[in-house]
């Protein structure tokens, strides 16, 4: 089931990536006095209290002809968080007071008929709480906290739970076990739409050459040799009312949310482009969420090619990602179909090899008896000895090796386990865990 999304708002400065980073217990947004230092949206799993969440740092909104180029990209990106959020934390500064931005941004979020929490910030005790009144905007009572110190910010984040668990169940959940859950996904005007359309057989989405045309996440269930397959699209959005920076976020908003649903997902490249840190950094994004992954070379009917290019694209994935060189490739074409259906036999292929179990016994003869011969590197006078190892779960396929010593192991011993994994076992198009663990 996919996460909710709550996104914190408000304007510059008032300590909306403090609360981010005490929420998710890490420094990742980064934190300065400097209004507007948070310009590219930041996301992170959460959990309060058994309800997992999907937390959204925005930039600092600010009205139209209020700073530059750049801050008028911030605050398209702020609206679509706002948008896309199950639940909006709007924040203001109980020292610094109401400003017109902060009254703006309300009337912008209360349209989106949407849960919201006003938060008043920089409550750093009790004696502060009188302010909390003097930044009121009429919607709802506020939560005072203080996100630098942590005051009451359990209490805020005691009432974002119960709100999210009043939630309704998001339309389109699967409920066969059996069903294959594909995800496309990609740039806008990668031709995400055009495939489903092709898959299938029929004109259920509006497909066009303006990129972002799709502004729905919209499932379409499909039969394949007897087998269910739900197809998720997902949305862009159009260029009229979102720049490029902001059409980017919305995009990765909406790939988070279905690739939390899904098996496998296609990450749509368009051929006539070539590989983008984009794309790269999309693909990553469903390596860490742990679905199957199945590059497609869109547009590869219109691409200027020769017998040596298909090979020459390869040879470049490979060195510029390494570390994924297990992701099957397909060319295709989502317009005339060309190589189609392959992409969808090799999606249960994936799915099967997702769920795949290793035994025991086979993985320690195999695996194991591997890797002692070519043990990790001793540290500090400590020997690291694998003793045994397991497979733990399924979806991904992750695995446990026990030994002495086992927080001591470099990760590039970790990715070499890794590799041995796959060549015991292949794995292609699905992520491989590696743990170790003491004995």
């Amino acid at each position: 089931m996919p996460l909710p999304i709550v996104a914190i708002v408000g304007r510059p400065n008032v300590g909306k990536s403090t609360l981010f980073n005490r929420i998710i217990r890490r420094k990742q947004a980064i934190v300065e006095s400097t209004p507007g230092v948070t310009r590219d949206r930041h996301y992170a799993e959460a959990n309060w209290s058994g309800v997992s969440f999907t937390l959204v740092d925005t930039g600092g909104y600010l009205p139209v002809g209020e700073g530059d180029e750049l801050m008028d990209s911030v605050r398209e990106q702020t609206l679509i968080a706002a948008n896309e959020a199950d639940l909006i934390i709007m924040m203001t500064d109980a020292v610094a007071g109401l400003t017109d931005a902060d009254q703006e941004l309300t009337r912008i979020v209360q349209k989106r008929g949407c849960e919201i929490m006003f938060v008043a910030n920089k409550i750093d005790d009790a004696s502060r709480l009188g302010m909390v009144w003097e930044v009121s905007l009429g919607i709802g009572d506020p939560y005072p906290i203080s996100a630098l110190n942590g005051y009451q910010v359990g209490d805020l984040l005691e009432g974002m739970v119960d709100r999210l668990k009043e939630l309704k169940p998001v339309a389109g959940s699967r409920s066969d076990p059996h069903e294959l859950a594909l995800a496309v996904i990609g740039a806008p005007n990668s031709g995400k739409s055009s495939l489903v359309n092709k898959l299938s057989g029929e004109e259920r989405m509006i497909v066009s050459d303006i990129p972002g045309t799709t502004r729905d996440s919209v499932d379409t269930v499909i039969k394949y040799h007897n087998r269910s397959i739900r197809l998720i699209d997902t949305a862009g959005l159009k260029r009229k009312r979102y720049g490029q920076r902001g059409l980017e976020f919305y995009s990765t908003l909406r790939s988070i949310r279905a690739l939390e649903r899904c098996d496998v997902a296609v990450v749509l490249i368009d051929g006539t482009l070539g590989m983008t840190q984009g794309n790269i950094r999309l693909i990553n994004q469903a390596v860490d969420q742990g679905v199957g992954v199945i590059i497609g070379i869109n547009k590869w009917d219109i691409v200027e090619k020769d017998p040596k290019t298909a090979d020459e694209w390869i040879e470049k994935w490979r060195w510029k990602a390494p570390s994924l060189k297990w992701i099957p490739i397909y060319f295709i074409s989502a317009l005339t179909g060309q190589r189609a259906i392959r992409v969808v036999e090799e999606a249960f292929r994936v799915k099967d090899e997702l769920n795949r179990r290793i035994s025991t016994t086979e993985f320690n003869d195999t695996v194991v008896k591997i890797l002692s011969r070519t043990p990790p590197p001793a540290i500090k006078g400590k020997n690291v000895r694998v003793k045994y190892a397991a497979q733990v779960t399924s979806k991904p396929p992750t695995f446990a090796f026990f030994a002495r010593y086992a927080d001591l192991v470099p990760e590039h011993y970790k990715r070499f386990a890794e590799r041995i994994i796959r060549e015991q076992y292949t794995f292609q198009g699905v992520p491989v865990r590696v743990v170790f663990r003491k004995k």
